[in-house]
């Protein structure tokens, strides 16, 4: 290997001192052609370097081998990046800090030399810029172009990664799947994906057939610092690994190589000092030896710059760098590119130096273009999507579809030529008024549909062939004029009806109030930490109002209506609702793992871009995708907001209110479900399937059997309306998590640390977990060992989710720790009523197990406390008869179906006979079993 350092490639001005610091250069980047070198730096200028005075002694003493070849000075602030575009390098790509633009450049041919305004430099090139490309917010960090040079793409602190289009640089698609700052960005050299890195500590890839999310990885970047300039990840030519930097395995910090087909980083690259800031693959394969017995194997090559200053390049088939370049620079390693020829790498830094490796001697035998393009067959480079038939019954289907649609479609020709059939106009009833912004809007008049003229018989000529069939040769068509007037008036009456909707929504707007409580919105399509807001309209009458009586029709003030449900197209009813529930935000892009049986298959929902203006056309694509290869997709019209499902169903939400399921493969299963208002918490367990909309309705679903359990229920009184003033609209407590159970009940759990479920028999809600049970001997604990399964120990789930940690607490719960300071009993109270609770949910939640746990626990309680009535009642209940009658209903033998009572009884006499003032009652209900 030979380093060659040449002092004149840099950005400092030459009439000055040369003492004086050279501008720090960001970047680097080699020209196909091999013979230009493109630099950006820190004084905001790009310059281009003739490449022989470096490989050529000779050249560079020639005075007339001119070493600087331009300088381009449009950018306003530093340049961060310049890359060359593939297969010739028309074009130049540079992007800066400051004024947050990409600058394509090419070159004109025509122009002369000229000099560079307040510089003594000379442009004996002339380098004009053809395309200004704006779509980033703040400093754009890397640029690369696709192998084909199709697309280019763009990534910034604002983190976005933008693709323009690589011909006529109009932006393809904006993608905000990072969370942080996005710092390096690289192709699939076989065009399938785009795969980009950020601060969030993240690597995600990109599908190109519809830039949905393909994976993110994570791990090999946890621990890694934030310290980087960059972040510049590099694709290997034969498309199998991505090379990312700043990665960390240990206290060691490295490169991690992220393998395609699973996309796992099982290699690292270990040896530098301090975090990296840059990789970059060789462009070409080569053939190496792992050792003199060896045969020759195919290898590629990859370097890494780092923040210690040095370079280190790694050949596949070893376990160490083949070459390390250590404190060539005194700064930080910022960019590295190799020469299109693959034996030489080009390296800049911090401190406003470039470095040339040869490396002919370590890397002389190439492998040809053709092996790297067999590579790349592998992953579908190349290849057009066709899919064969397996089978010859898959032939003889499609045959036997075709002999059946030609025939049918030639009767309907023939029918239609000999006028034996009439095409006949539907009609359908007109609305008086419609609905708009939930108020009654009247339509004007529309214009009245004119009615097609009959279609007159046409002329034809019939000739028989001589296998019997029939040539039928239309001679005339009638005439347009029909269709020209149906046309005409169906567009009148279609302007007539917007024109109509747009007026029934200004006089909505312009007669409605907003109140104090606006609508709240979320980004995740999840329920987040803090909860989903709500607001609510009590049912408390006010102090002033307390002796007052109104009858209908009195003056009493209207009650003002909020203005966020101008919006929906509700029905009367859900216009007086008491409850109003933040809604998710409509994101561009939704993704989600939903199947944990195959996290490599992804559901997303791409939105259409202008989703503000109800008067635009708003059409929402969703895509299944494995792997890159799209399973099946759809598309709605209304744009998607949240979306659940598991390995059996994908639940879509959308903007409008509509629910739609599809099965596992894509096959919707349900027409659009109709809401009343948008969902904003959608969840799904098994075959259950719960929604929270806008208005405060609950709705759970049996998706396989298609029967429901919720309909529509109220979530107004778990919110403490009867606590908050009638009449207006008050901040409620936030819903901050919804599971469902195996029997199909949803669980909600309020900020207030609260949780509630519906009774399907009594068409009630109930409270199954309170904080005033706070001094309670069992609050807080778990009496199952697995408390973390929602379905099988609903009760331990609860316990562990009730923390109390400062915030979100009912006030109430202050008034229980205050009693307990005046009245010692009060935590043997508590303590037994929290219990009764916890049996009681128990059995409403269908949890044996935790049910049988919890009666032990009362009976122990029961017999420290003595209380003879409670124990008397308890065992009678779990006798039967003749202990249990009862008026109002017959005795049961079992607790959900599962415990059986005189079991349980025979459990707790035990417990109960600790207690020898309980001896009767046991001694009683012992004789009798």
């Amino acid at each position: 290997m030979i380093i060659i350092k040449p002092d004149w490639v840099s950005h400092a001005d030459r009439t000055q001192d040369a003492k004086n610091k050279k501008p720090c250069i960001y970047s680097i980047d080699v020209h196909p052609d091999g013979e230009r070198l493109a630099t950006g730096s820190l004084d905001g200028t790009v310059k281009i370097w003739n490449t022989k005075p470096i490989f050529d002694q000779d050249a560079q003493n020639d005075p007339n081998c001119h070493k600087l070849l331009c300088t381009m000075t449009m950018h306003n602030g530093a340049v961060l990046c310049v890359r060359w575009s593939n297969e010739g390098g028309r074009y130049l790509a540079s992007s800066s800090d400051n004024d947050n633009v990409i600058i394509i450049w090419e070159r004109d041919r025509n122009a002369a030399t000229s000099s560079v305004f307040g510089s003594s430099d000379v442009n004996h090139e002339a380098w004009r810029p053809v395309k200004y490309l704006r779509g980033h917010d703040s400093d754009v960090q890397d640029l690369a172009w696709s192998a084909d040079n199709k697309y280019l793409a763009s990534c910034g602190v604002d983190g976005f990664v933008i693709v323009w289009s690589g011909t006529t640089f109009e932006q393809i698609t904006k993608i905000d799947q990072h969370s942080d700052f996005v710092k390096g960005v690289t192709w699939d050299p076989a065009g399938k994906f785009l795969a980009s890195q950020s601060d969030d500590k993240m690597v995600k890839v990109f599908r190109t057939s519809d830039w949905g999310l393909e994976t993110d990885l994570i791990s090999p970047f946890i621990n890694a610092p934030g310290t980087t300039l960059f972040r510049r990840l590099s694709w290997s030519p034969d498309g199998a690994n991505i090379a990312a930097a700043n990665a960390v395995n240990g206290i060691q910090c490295i490169a991690a190589i992220i393998n395609r087909d699973d996309w796992n980083a099982d290699v690292s690259l270990v040896g530098h000092q301090l975090p990296i800031e840059v990789t970059a693959y060789n462009p070409k394969m080569f053939y190496v030896k792992r050792d003199e017995t060896a045969d020759k194997a195919l290898a590629t090559i990859c370097a890494l710059g780092s923040q210690d200053r040095s370079i280190s390049i790694w050949v596949t088939q070893f376990n160490r760098p083949v070459c390390v370049a250590a404190d060539i620079f005194d700064n930080n390693v910022y960019d590295l590119a190799w020469t299109p020829d693959g034996k030489s790498l080009f390296a800049c830094s911090q401190d406003g130096t470039v470095a040339c490796l040869l490396l002919d001697t370590e890397l002389s035998d190439v492998a040809p273009d053709d092996v790297i393009n067999k590579e790349l067959t592998k992953y579908g480079y190349g290849r057009k999507n066709t899919q064969l038939p397996e089978t010859p019954l898959q032939l003889e289907l499609e045959e036997d579809h075709a002999i059946v649609s030609k025939a049918s479609t030639s009767k309907r020709l023939a029918e239609l030529m000999t006028g034996n059939t009439s095409i006949e106009t539907s009609s359908s009833p007109t609305l008086k008024h419609a609905l708009v912004d939930v108020t009654m809007a009247e339509a004007e008049p529309q214009s009245s549909f004119s009615t097609p003229p009959s279609l007159k018989a046409t002329d034809q000529k019939v000739t028989i062939l001589k296998n019997g069939k029939k040539r039928i040769q239309p001679m005339m068509l009638s005439s347009s004029s029909s269709s020209t007037s149906t046309s005409s008036s169906s567009a009148a009456a279609g302007a007539t009806s917007s024109h109509a909707l747009n007026h029934g929504r200004q006089a909505t707007a312009s007669s409605s109030k907003p109140t104090s409580i606006q609508l709240t919105e979320y980004d995740d399509p999840i329920i987040p930490t803090s909860g989903v807001a709500t607001a609510a309209t009590g049912n408390k009458r006010k102090k002033d109002d307390s002796n007052e009586d109104q009858v209908e029709g009195g003056n009493k003030s209207a009650r003002t209506r909020p203005e966020w449900l101008d919006s929906a197209v509700v029905p009367p009813v859900v216009q007086k609702s008491q409850v109003k529930m933040g809604v998710p935000k409509v994101k561009s892009i939704l993704s989600a793992k939903l199947n944990p049986n195959d996290p490599t298959l992804v559901i997303e929902c791409h939105n259409a871009p202008s989703l503000q203006d109800p008067s635009e056309h708003v059409r929402t694509k969703i895509v299944a995708s494995k792997q890159g290869v799209v399973l099946w997709k759809d598309y709605l019209p209304s744009a998607a907001t949240l979306m659940t499902g598991n390995h059996l169903y994908t639940v879509i939400a959308c903007e409008d209110g509509s629910l739609v399921i599809y099965s596992a493969a894509g096959r919707r299963l349900l027409p659009p479900i109709l809401l009343e208002s948008t969902a904003v918490i959608l969840q799904c367990s098994a075959q259950w399937l719960v929604c929270l909309t806008a208005t405060g309705l609950a709705y759970t679903w049996d998706v396989a059997k298609m029967k429901s359990v919720l309909s529509g229920v109220s979530i107004a009184p778990i919110l403490q309306i009867a606590k908050l003033t009638e009449g207006t609209t008050h901040k409620a407590p936030s819903i901050k998590d919804v599971r469902m159970q195996k029997n199909g009940i949803p669980i909600l759990i309020t900020s207030l640390q609260q949780a509630f479920v519906y009774h399907l028999d009594m068409k009630v809600w109930v409270r199954i977990s309170d904080a005033w049970y706070i001094l309670s001997e069992f609050w807080g604990s778990s009496l199952q060992p697995n408390s973390n399964n929602t379905a099988e120990n609903p009760l331990g789930w609860l316990s562990s989710r009730m923390t109390l940690n400062g915030h979100g607490v009912d006030p109430t719960t202050k008034l229980i720790l205050d009693m307990a300071h005046t009245d010692e009993s009060t935590t043997a109270v508590i303590t037994i009523s929290h219990i009764e609770t916890q049996l009681a949910v128990a059995a409403l939640l269908d949890s044996p197990n935790e049910y049988s746990d919890w009666m032990m626990y009362y009976a122990r309680k029961l017999s420290e406390e003595n209380a003879q009535d409670k124990v008397q009642e308890l065992c009678r209940w779990l006798m039967g008869p003749p202990f249990a009658t009862s008026e109002f209903a017959p005795w049961e033998p079992t607790i959900m179906g599962s415990l059986t009572k005189n079991d349980i009884l025979k459990q707790i006499l035990p417990v109960l006979a600790q207690n020898r003032q309980l001896q009767r009652i046991v001694t009683e209900i012992k004789s009798c079993i």
